[in-house]
């Protein structure tokens, strides 16, 4: 029996993410959309809940468990990206969270022997711990803040001529806010593409004008399910430029002109033998980077702390933090890179979810279903004002202070960073900058 294909696209970056809302006629309580690109619109605000999830059934207990799956999950992907042949001395950025809340939405269709790798890959609780504090994460990060922009979206797209499973379709509205439209894949698999990108194109201002390449979409795909997340801040207090380009050395063994912004102030630190960990904050201390230097140099050091790594060494050394007066140098980055998830999460445990074994129960029509592809894409764009996305900012060239500090970061060759929600310790973006 020919298996159909599913279509898992992740997505994450700094850029405007919003809300679709579409004028559709509804056909069995789901909108179908005719898949012409034009009938796509745009967009409500990114930081307005117009689709809350129930998070009514969320525990404290709840929330850390998932919150605990998730940093998991960011380390293992972290370290499985970092050993690829092609990745090598490339920089690394993604969204954890991103990926784990759209396979999450496909884990609740999941059954038997795909169900438990995908579980084991991407250590999901039960789903009545998963969903409901999945729920409670989503309304918080939706929620308006004055300090910060901070936007989930999901959506699902399911082939128009297939009845979907009423209980699947009702557990991803309710619990991941999830939007779902119809499309005719059969007939107009092209046109279905491009009104998908166009509408991801539209959640982020362009920033992500075609995330699904020409053929990704086929007549035999039967559903694909997008996440975004969005986030943008300014940092509590700028940085400001350090006059004149500084070098980076980078891990393949190169040196770069790059610009060097910094500051002498007081922000949360450690240091042990190997590492020195800097916390940066965004506006109103509610998120921040997490900086994480191997003190010795060359590539050996950075493969040193990426085999090494794991969620309770990254919670001790934000434990470990203290307030101190640090001379902080790190370079301006913009990072964009693209994964082909495949292979990957086939390494780390969940390979039937790929082949004609795979079981997942989207439609009442049992048609049989595997995952044809998992895309993920991240940009972002670092610099003296904050974390943005193709910003045109000022260069402030200042007069070098004379001071005393504490302790001296300077980030001027390969290190990991972490943007992390601090109420609850979530990991949303990932990256290591390994040239500039």
């Amino acid at each position: 029996m020919k298996k159909y294909q599913i279509a898992i696209t992740a997505l994450a970056l700094s850029s405007l993410i919003g809300l679709t809302g579409c004028q559709q006629n509804i056909a069995n309580g789901t909108p179908r959309i005719t898949p012409t690109p034009s009938s796509i619109k745009t967009n409500k605000p990114s930081n307005n809940i117009s689709y809350a999830a129930n998070d009514a059934a969320s525990t404290k207990e709840g929330v850390n468990q998932v919150i605990k799956a998730n940093n998991q999950f960011a380390i293992e992907l972290y370290q499985q990206i970092s050993v690829q042949p092609k990745q090598a001395n490339s920089n690394l950025f993604f969204s954890p969270f991103s990926l784990w809340a759209a396979m999450a939405m496909l884990y609740n269709a999941a059954n038997g022997e795909t169900k438990s790798q995908i579980q084991k890959t991407f250590h999901y609780p039960a789903f009545a711990v998963l969903n409901p504090n999945s729920a409670a994460l989503y309304n918080q990060f939706n929620t308006p803040n004055p300090n910060y922009e901070l936007a989930i979206a999901n959506d699902f797209w399911l082939h128009q001529d297939l009845t979907p499973n009423p209980n699947y379709l009702a557990t991803i509205k309710r619990y991941y806010g999830s939007q779902v439209a119809q499309l005719d894949f059969e007939n107009h698999p092209e046109p279905s593409r491009q009104l998908i990108n166009k509408a991801i194109a539209s959640h982020t201002k362009q920033m992500i004008p075609e995330l699904l390449v020409k053929g990704s979409i086929s007549r035999d795909t039967k559903a694909v399910l997008t996440n975004g997340v969005y986030f943008k801040s300014e940092w509590q207090k700028p940085l400001t430029i350090k006059n004149g380009s500084q070098p980076f050395y980078n891990l393949d063994g190169t040196t770069t002109k790059t610009d060097l912004m910094g500051s002498l102030d007081r922000f949360n630190y450690m240091e042990d033998g190997q590492v020195q960990v800097i916390e940066l904050p965004y506006k109103g201390s509610e998120l921040s980077m997490l900086i994480v230097l191997p003190k010795a140099k060359g590539a050996k050091a950075m493969q040193s702390l990426i085999k090494n790594l794991n969620v309770n060494q990254l919670d001790s050394w934000t434990q470990q933090l203290e307030n101190k007066n640090i001379s902080l140098l790190m370079p301006k980055f913009k990072l964009e890179e693209s994964y082909q998830m495949t292979r990957l999460l086939s390494k780390m445990g969940m390979p039937i979810a790929f082949s004609d074994r795979a079981d997942f129960s989207l439609f009442n029509d049992k048609a049989p279903l595997t995952i044809d592809e998992v895309v993920h894409k991240a940009v972002i764009d670092v610099d003296e004002k904050g974390t943005v996305a193709a910003a045109a900012t000022g260069v402030i060239v200042v007069t070098p202070i004379s001071a005393s500090y504490n302790a001296e970061v300077i980030a001027d060759r390969p290190f990991m960073f972490v943007i992390k929600d601090n109420k609850t310790e979530t990991i949303l973006f990932l990256g290591q900058v390994n040239q500039v």
